[in-house]
């Protein structure tokens, strides 16, 4: 399950059951040049892309990324962590959470039933649940494939432990949005309720269709909701932006036969980059689906909206690539993990990235990696270097802003974090975007100081337009964590919105609430036009610098450079300690696209 958009742009079968050893994925059409225990890289576009994504990681990517093209598999490797409490690297053959990239299973288990003669994507709901409502039964089974029925995005958090019936008694019961057929809406309870159709329909738990009907006859083996020890071990941690271990999807509330159904059938499944790919191989061909079920799977029947140039098939977003051939994608997110599924029909290219992170997004690096495979130009990371932590800590202190701000720097595991404590702080930290992106921040600004007031008087319905959810479920997502910061810090007395920056690829606004016995940081992470998730922390936002090679040759001393490089937007702001007379820094000088700014250090 995910809020997040299918946006383009951000955007061997063995007849055994999911067993055995984990495998990296092979190319059919020959060896690589080269091997490594994170994965396998092979001709010039493959190392083009094993130093970019080498020098993301220094800089906070952790995931996995495979491109081929034209049957050749250029790169499949894993880059970063997956368990970092034992240091277990991420690889090629690493297990992740595909999140909504799941729907386009569900969708083909729907089009498969409807080759064996079960059902057609014209029958309706109440077809399947006596149950339904009459405003719910006429919806048609084509209409929850494109997000055109009028179904609420979601019912409930998705790891809440309810049965299948639970869900439906929601799903009908939740007014429609709007008339069915009538215009596209994301939902991820419509696939839930896609999920609950295939189960009626075969009489199996979905997880067990989709393993016999599909990823077997794929030759994926290491992909479902619940695989066996061997092929569960290399399972991704996911992070949350504050590094905490948010744990594995199995440590998480889950059935015994899958994910609950607020997850079921919209996310869930946890796959590698290589089945991915085999998926891509077996929809090439009849080894899944026909000729005439491809091509309704494929169809590019509706709108995303006014501002998007995607339309939504079954489970595929359908846009144009670069060079305007046919690009079907889609993303998945839950807040910790994100993956990007990428098919250039046309082209014979393949793109699948995953991410395990919340401070860095994958979904970020997509894009860089398709201006690579098409030969565009894409800015590079600075090249990272290693420093002794005893120079890095040379650099730490307070630093002088005007209007009587500072700047807090700390030496944190080999990279420097520069903490704003007020709008101009982050502002000047948030300088590295381009004009365009800066007058968005200062949209969105606008828009966040306009709920603080009310939300803070108890009235959340301006949040939830902000959030673009229902006002009950802002209330159950916001409530508690405000609440037990008032339990701790006394009552809520005001607020202020600091400013906006991109970090990891994140869009996020930062506002300090004040409260009786102290203040916190609101962080809140944009999708698009609405919030989609707010933390609460203790300390300003920080931002890493990492020591990277001198940008000049003149620029070189007792202290490092250093660089954030925003990868959504390629853009780098540097930073350079000047030393004192003992050998700390006297002075950081940030530089950017506007010029340099020379920050004092306060001494006492």
């Amino acid at each position: 399950m995910s809020r997040r958009r299918a946006l383009p742009l951000r955007l061997a079968l063995a007849a055994t059951a999911l067993a055995g050893v984990l495998v990296v994925a092979r190319s059919p059409a020959g060896p690589r040049s080269s091997a490594a225990p994170r994965g396998e890289v092979a001709g010039a576009l493959g190392e083009q892309l094993d130093r970019y994504l080498t020098r993301l990681e220094a800089f906070g990517f952790s995931g996995s990324l495979l491109v081929a093209r034209r049957g050749r598999i250029a790169i499949d490797k894993g880059y970063g962590l997956a368990d970092r409490e034992h240091g277990v690297p991420y690889t090629a053959g690493t297990l992740f959470d595909i999140a909504s990239i799941s729907k386009q299973f569900t969708a083909a288990a729907v089009l498969k039933l409807e080759m064996e003669g079960r059902l057609a994507v014209e029958d309706t709901l109440g077809k399947f649940f006596r149950e339904a409502p009459p405003d719910k039964a006429p919806i048609t089974l084509h209409q929850l494939l494109t997000h055109t029925a009028g179904i609420v995005d979601t019912l409930g958090p998705e790891y809440e432990p309810i049965p299948r019936q639970e869900m439906l008694r929601r799903a009908f019961a939740a007014p429609l949005e709007f008339p069915p057929g009538k215009r596209f809406r994301y939902s991820n309870a419509g696939y839930s309720l896609l999920a609950a159709v295939v189960e009626t329909v075969s009489g199996q738990p979905l997880g067990d269709y989709l393993r016999t009907h599909l990823f077997l006859p794929a030759a994926m083996r290491h992909t479902g909701h619940r695989l066996p020890p061997l092929d569960r071990q290399p399972l991704a941690h996911g992070y949350t932006r504050d590094g905490a271990d948010w744990g594995t999807p199995l440590d998480q509330p889950w059935a015994p036969d899958g994910p609950w159904w607020n997850l079921r059938g919209n996310g869930g499944i946890l796959s590698t980059t290589g089945d991915m790919y085999r998926w891509h191989l077996a929809l090439a061909g009849n080894a899944v689906l026909s000729a005439a079920e491809r091509r309704k799977y494929e169809t590019p029947y509706v709108s995303e909206g006014r501002q998007s140039h995607s339309h939504y098939a079954y489970g595929w977003s359908v846009t144009a690539a670069p060079d305007g051939t046919r690009l079907l994608s889609h993303v998945g997110g839950n807040l910790v993990f994100e993956s990007d599924f990428r098919r250039y029909l046309d082209d014979q290219t393949v793109v699948v990235i995953s991410s395990n992170g919340a401070d860095f997004s994958g979904l970020a690096v997509s894009p860089h990696v398709q201006a690579r495979i098409f030969g565009q130009p894409d800015p590079d990371p600075p090249a990272p270097v290693t420093l002794p932590p005893a120079t890095l800590a040379r650099c730490a202190g307070d630093y002088a802003l005007a209007g009587g701000e500072r700047l807090r720097a700390e030496a944190r595991g080999g990279r420097l974090a520069l903490l704003p404590e007020g709008p101009r702080g982050l502002a000047l930290l948030g300088s590295a975007a381009g004009s365009e992106l800066r007058e968005t921040f200062a949209g969105h600004g606008e828009r966040v100081a306009a709920v603080l007031d009310p939300w803070r008087k108890g009235d959340s319905e301006p949040l939830a337009r902000l959030m673009g959810i229902p006002l009950e479920d802002t209330v159950r997502r916001t409530g508690p964590p405000l609440a037990e910061l008032q339990r701790a810090q006394g009552a809520w007395t005001g607020a202020s919105v600091l400013g906006s920056a991109l970090v990891g690829g994140h869009l996020l606004t930062w506002v300090r609430l004040d409260f009786e016995h102290g203040n916190r940081f609101a962080e809140l992470l944009w999708e698009g036009p609405a919030v989609e998730a707010i933390r609460y922390s203790a300390a300003p936002p920080a931002f890493l610098f990492v020591p990277v090679a001198p940008a000049g040759a003149a620029r070189t001393g007792p202290l490092p450079e250093l660089a954030f490089f925003e990868v959504r937007e390629g853009t780098t702001l540097r930073a350079r300690c000047e030393p004192g007379p003992d050998g700390n820094a006297v002075a950081l000088v940030l530089a950017g696209p506007a010029g340099e700014v020379r920050l004092a250090r306060i001494v006492g």
